[in-house]
This record gives C-alpha cells, sequence and structure tokens, in this order.
C-alpha cells in the first residue's frame, strides 16, 4: 500500500450533492428521514446487543456444542 494520503479540500455537504444532482429539495427530505429511521434502527439493535452479550449465561438457541458431536 502506498503513503498516507491528506485529503485537504472540504466535503460537500448533502445539500450541495442534492443540487448537483440538481435532486428536489422534498426529495432530499424525504431521504434524510429514511436515513434518521435506519441510524434509529441500528442504534435500538446495538443497544439489544449490548444488553445481551453481558449475561454470561445465555444459552444458544441450537443447543450447546457438546450435543451436536459426532457419535
Amino acid at each position: 500500500m502506498s503513503g498516507k494520503v491528506i485529503i485537504t479540500t472540504p466535503f460537500p455537504t448533502p445539500q450541495e450533492v442534492a443540487a448537483y444532482y440538481k435532486i428536489p429539495a422534498k426529495r432530499v427530505a424525504e431521504l434524510d428521514e429514511m436515513i434518521n429511521e435506519v441510524r434509529r434502527s441500528m442504534a435500538k439493535t446495538a443497544a439489544r446487543k449490548k444488553s445481551t452479550s453481558r449475561n454470561g449465561n445465555r444459552k444458544s438457541a441450537n443447543g450447546s456444542r457438546s450435543s451436536r458431536a459426532k457419535k
């Protein structure tokens, strides 16, 4: 891999990108809301995983490994 790359130009805002591609403001608002819904959903999932991972006694839904061992 080559050396470090430093980006010195500013990143465009979502509104600037939408203007460049001529996306209507109404559609931009819809996309923003969709993104917010996904972020909320991901945050809930992460919180759920975090709370269940703390429970060390939780058993697998498929049983223990020993029950699946070959005989």
